[in-house]
């Protein structure tokens, strides 16, 4: 009973202090809270309406309710600048020397005239012939020169290549040929029986002058540390209440919608160069097949001296009655009129 009766005792006691803690806390919160309200005059939620008369009777004795504030932290998206470090090629320039002989030979390719003599006779015919192609005019018949029309449909149809999408039909579920590596066994010859080389460790004596003494390290003491008790502090996390003057505002960007005006694509006009062909009248030469060559005329002019009669004053003799003179002057007459 005596043991009973210890642990009840101990119990009651604990449960007294505790109690009287909570007693004083709540007084010194209920004073803190009267004050608050008769400074900001704050109405809760839902109290005035539902709990009128209780509310009144709490006023009239003293009594007042407690409020507990939870401090939220919101979350804020900023941008964080974070320094990564990349690689950057720079061509830099540098000297190539190439190394070549000081002076140094240079070749040049001069043509140089080489006499080749025959050894043999070779016939030339003497005189020869020898034919000379001598261009002429030759006139082509044209009636006039006429108008070429190219037929161009209009409006004419104009082929624009338009992208499209070609599906291939892959079955489904289609096979994946893969490349396993497995192990392939070939037998390799050998000859039995065969030689086996076998290393087999034996003794070398070194000739030594004289035994000599060599120094062996022998185990000493070594104090080993033994573990002690060490003092740590330990942090506990604990509760610190920060007395704030009334529960504030914090604004939250939210998201909100933007019109962005898209330009709508409009109808217009393209011009394009459709290549024809236009038939174009070009001279060319026309060679006429000739039998063998033969003599061109060719009319030249040439100044020609034309004796145009002209009047010339001759002296003229006397005649005499002799009969040679006469015989002579009817010569002379006739020659001058011819």
């Amino acid at each position: 009973m005596r043991m009973i009766i210890v642990p009840c005792c101990l119990a009651l006691f604990v449960a007294l202090v505790t109690c009287e803690g909570t007693a004083a806390e709540d007084k010194k919160a209920e004073e803190t809270e009267v004050e608050a309200k008769e400074s900001q005059n704050v109405e809760k939620r839902g109290l005035h309406g539902s709990f009128g008369d209780w509310h009144d009777y709490g006023d009239h004795h003293h009594e007042h309710i407690k409020t507990v504030t939870i401090e939220k932290k919101v979350p804020v998206p900023y941008t964080v600048e974070k320094h990564v470090p990349y690689t950057v090629e720079k061509k830099v320039p540098y000297e190539v020397k190439v190394p070549y002989p000081q002076p140094y030979v240079v070749e040049k390719k001069v043509p140089v005239t080489v006499k080749e003599y025959v050894k043999y006779p070779v016939h030339v015919p003497a005189p020869y012939t020898v034919e000379k192609k001598v261009p002429y005019e030759v006139k082509v018949p044209v009636d006039k020169p006429y108008e070429v029309k190219v037929h161009v449909p209009q409006p004419y149809t104009v082929e624009k290549k338009v992208p499209y999408e070609v599906k291939v039909p892959v079955p489904v579920p289609y096979t994946v040929e893969k490349k396993v590596p497995y192990e392939v066994k070939y037998e390799v010859p050998v000859p039995k029986p065969y030689t086996v080389i076998k290393k087999v460790p034996y003794e070398v004596k070194v000739p030594v002058d004289k035994p000599y003494k060599v120094e062996v390290e022998k185990p000493y003491p070594v104090e080993v540390p033994k573990p002690y008790p060490v003092v740590v502090e330990k942090k506990v996390p604990y509760e610190v209440k920060v007395p704030v003057d009334k529960p504030y505002k914090v604004e939250v960007p939210k998201p909100y919608k933007v019109e962005i005006k898209v330009p709508v694509p409009a109808p217009y006009t393209v011009e394009k160069k459709v290549p024809y062909t236009v038939e174009k009248a070009v001279p060319y030469e026309v060679k006429v097949p000739i039998d063998r060559p033969y003599p061109v005329y060719k009319e030249i002019k040439f100044p020609v001296h034309k004796e145009v009669p002209y009047p010339v004053k001759v002296p003229v003799h006397v005649p005499v009655h002799v009969h040679k003179e006469e015989h002579h002057d009817h010569s002379y007459e006739h020659h001058d009129f011819h």
